[in-house]
């Protein structure tokens, strides 16, 4: 695999959309065995908390004084 190959794999791993992506196929397959672990409110309470907190490191890293 070439470096740039493994760049772009790494993009991929690093992003909360992708774990969060995952959590949310985790759920629709263990509902659909009539497992129920998850429940819609904590999905969208970890995809809230996640949001806000990429979002809050975002602004701080992003922002740069003058």
């Amino acid at each position: 695999m070439n470096t740039a190959k493994k760049k772009a794999l790494y993009k991929r791993l690093s992003s909360p959309a992708f774990y969060l992506a995952l959590l949310g196929a985790s759920k629709l397959m263990l509902d659909a065995f009539g497992v129920k672990i998850i429940t819609d409110e904590q999905i969208n309470a970890i995809a809230n908390g996640t949001a806000t907190l990429f979002a809050t490191i975002g602004i701080a890293v992003g922002y740069t004084a003058e």
